[in-house]
């Protein structure tokens, strides 16, 4: 599918952090926040401060670790720590020895809170809602996966931006950059429905050099002024 790559992923429940993976049934949250819960991370996890994830007003931390699965290995985690007190987090099933990178955004602009993982390979895409980080998945039921370098032919980047009147707005889009005796970036909408990704409208624009705007963010992670390299929580 243009300008983007997906792939089932087994999740396996890692032994000793699975008071982070064992969340309970999706809470709703009122303008007070989510209510304290969750085990709060421990040991060495790069962290950060974000926005308002929870609608209480407050900033919330976004965090990546990795932590012992009790069998010699260790198992990346990316996790959520509202102002409230309430934890939530997710394994990122990665077979990438790059370290991981994470952003927080709100790709429609609606109020919905995504946060993106990279590994360098692939982007991971997740929302924060009902109080709990959950997965994203496809119409098939995949977990929905970004392409960052072209490995599968399928993209290069995400961003956000709006690609005009059949779907009013801005949206996340899947971005490849192609240097074809000249250089063209297809943009690929995502419709963004709760936990659900769906295929939207594409385009192509062009550019003149691999120095251009165009390209660079089309290599990257971006959603209108946010970078991941800029604002995003960078492991250890």
């Amino acid at each position: 599918m243009p300008g983007l790559g997906k792939r089932r992923a087994l999740l396996l429940v890692p032994v000793l952090v699975a008071a982070w993976l064992g969340v309970s049934a999706a809470r709703s949250f009122a303008a007070t926040g989510c209510p304290p819960g969750g085990t709060a991370p421990h040991g060495d996890v790069a962290q950060r401060q974000v926005g308002d994830l929870d609608w209480d007003g407050a900033p919330d931390t976004l965090w990546l670790g990795r932590f012992p699965d009790g069998h010699g290995h260790t198992e990346a985690i990316v996790g959520v720590t509202t102002a409230s007190g309430d934890n939530s987090a997710l394994e990122v099933s990665s077979a990438s020895s790059m370290p991981l990178a994470a952003l927080a955004i709100d790709a429609q602009q609606d109020g919905q809170h995504q946060v993106i993982v990279s590994d360098g390979r692939i982007a991971h895409l997740y929302v924060f809602a009902n109080c709990r980080l959950q997965t994203v998945v496809d119409n098939q039921g995949a977990p929905f996966l970004f392409d960052l370098h072209n490995l599968r032919d399928h993209g290069t980047g995400v961003g956000c931006t709006d690609l005009g009147p059949r779907s009013v707005g801005r949206h996340l889009v899947g971005l490849q950059a192609v240097n074809d005796g000249g250089w063209t970036i297809r943009r690929t909408e995502i419709d963004l429905n709760g936990t659900l990704a769906t295929i939207g409208q594409s385009d192509t624009v062009t550019a003149t050099s691999a120095q251009d705007p165009a390209v660079l963010t089309a290599q990257t992670i971006t959603c209108g002024t946010l970078t991941i390299s800029k604002d995003g929580v960078q492991q250890r």
